[in-house]
């Protein structure tokens, strides 16, 4: 691999090994909307299916919906629709924006121990 190929790859990396899983997904977001405009259908479709492989289908009715429209953006991305396809991923992924200062506060919340256990 040619060093400069070598060390993009390194810098890309170092910058999303500290990122959480919620800042993860706002980035996969980031990549399908530049793809979007820039009308990468390869680039688009990889990103949507990285969101597909991201949910966690225990909990069956969000990821179930949001499996429905993952799949959705990409029939109207088969169709050319990229327009569309970029509203419905920039509102999911302000939706995530929004959301996720409220997660790192709740997951920065100390579970404290079952009192009855401790007797």
């Amino acid at each position: 691999m040619p060093v400069g190929l070598q060390a993009k790859k390194q810098y890309i990396e170092d910058q999303l090994s500290g990122l959480s899983p919620v800042q993860l997904l706002i980035r996969v977001y980031d990549v399908a909307i530049v793809s979007c405009v820039r009308r990468d259908r390869q680039r688009l479709r990889q990103a949507l299916v990285q969101l597909i492989s991201s949910l966690n289908f225990e909990h069956h009715e969000v990821s179930l919906g949001s499996f429905r429209l993952y799949n959705y953006c990409l029939r109207q991305m088969q169709m050319g629709r990229f327009d569309e396809v970029k509203a419905i991923l920039a509102e999911l992924r302000d939706a995530w924006v929004q959301a996720e200062p409220k997660l790192r506060e709740t997951a920065a919340v100390p579970v404290r121990a079952n009192p009855r256990s401790a007797r």
